[in-house]
This record gives C-alpha cells, sequence and structure tokens, in this order.
C-alpha cells in the first residue's frame, strides 16, 4: 500500500470498534514509512480547557473554548493545531497548509475570542457556520511503521483528501458522517466488523 502524505483526514469505518476511535475524525499531520501521527478532531475532552492551563495561561483562552481530545497517547502539553501562519510565533509546518505550537504566546491570539458554537443541528450548508482558527489538542494518536497501512487494509479506515472546510469546521457533531459524504459513501451501508480492536 503506498504510503500516504499528510495533511489528509482519516475517518474510522463502523469495523472500528476500538472505543478510543469510534466514529472518529482523525487529522493526519505526519506519515511516512516510520509511522504516522495525527489528532482526532471530532472528540472533545472531559475537562474545561482552563483546568488545563497554568493559571497565569488560563485568561488567554475563552473559558468556552473546546479543547479536543487528540488520541489515547497522552502528552506533557496542549497543542495548538492551525491553518495559517502566525508571524511573531514560534511554530512549525508540520505539513502544508498545516500549522503547530506549543507556546503560550498562540493562546491569545486563536484562542481569546468567544468559539463559534460546536455541535448542535445544522444552520445551513456546507461547511456549517465556518471556520475555526485552530484547535487545541491533548493528546494523540500514533501508529508505528507500517501498522496504518495494515489497519487501512483491513478496513477499519479510510482516507479522505485534505479539506480545510471539514478539518477546521466549527460543527463537529456530524464531522464524521460528512466526511463519508465527502467520500460518497454511506456507512452505514459497510459491513460491521467482528469487534476490532486497534
Amino acid at each position: 500500500m503506498e504510503t500516504l502524505s499528510a495533511p489528509y483526514l482519516l475517518i474510522a469505518t463502523p469495523t472500528l470498534r476500538d472505543p478510543n476511535f469510534v466514529q472518529a475524525v482523525v487529522l493526519m499531520g505526519h506519515h511516512d514509512t516510520e509511522g504516522a501521527m495525527g489528532w482526532i478532531v471530532n472528540r472533545l475532552h472531559e475537562k474545561p480547557v482552563r483546568d488545563l492551563l497554568a493559571p497565569g495561561q488560563q485568561q488567554a483562552v475563552h473559558a468556552q473554548t473546546p479543547l479536543h481530545l487528540g488520541g489515547p497517547v497522552p502528552a506533557d502539553a496542549l497543542l495548538a493545531v492551525f491553518h495559517r501562519a502566525i508571524d511573531g510565533v514560534e511554530c512549525a509546518e508540520i505539513a502544508p497548509g498545516l500549522f503547530v505550537s506549543r507556546s503560550a504566546h498562540v493562546l491569545p491570539l486563536l484562542f481569546s475570542r468567544v468559539p463559534p458554537p460546536y455541535g448542535g443541528p445544522s444552520t445551513g450548508g456546507e461547511p456549517g457556520p465556518g471556520l475555526v482558527p485552530g484547535r487545541l489538542v491533548f493528546g494523540y494518536s500514533g501508529w508505528g511503521a507500517g501498522q496504518l497501512e495494515r489497519e487501512m487494509e483491513e478496513g477499519a479506515w479510510l482516507a479522505v483528501p485534505y479539506d480545510e472546510g471539514l478539518a477546521f469546521s466549527a460543527r463537529i457533531d456530524d464531522l464524521w458522517r460528512r466526511c463519508f459524504e465527502r467520500l460518497g459513501l454511506n456507512p452505514a451501508l459497510l459491513t460491521r466488523g467482528s469487534g476490532r480492536k486497534h
């Protein structure tokens, strides 16, 4: 299987029963022959974002800013993932058009304003109410060399070409379904597996 080039979106099929990834949409930031890594973008952390920030950083982020649970692999700090370069902030372009930063200076620039509504019923056409400037994530999803390729061959995952309107959509409640629609597929028609684990 040919190695995919990040960025792209990885969507879990109904055959994947691992509770960490049921109906997950993963924004992939790295994928080569040595492994792959990305962040789940349609699952929120159980804690408010300010609970995970140092006291001096809490006011830099709006209290309603969603904190995404990026995956089952723990991280030692929050990570900002965003789609526009920011001058004067330490960041890395991890994949074409996809930037990441652990700098505290990025927090007020991306997350100080009232965020657009997450979840809830659709209010119009694609991609919903608009884009968020970035996603604040805790943890990540990772695969060793050849692992993701094997899981894709087994039917656990499908790849969706990178689309900023999906990857940074303010509406995440139906993001999994919309990714399948982008591929022209109905997930309900896919064969369910026998409890395959990640």
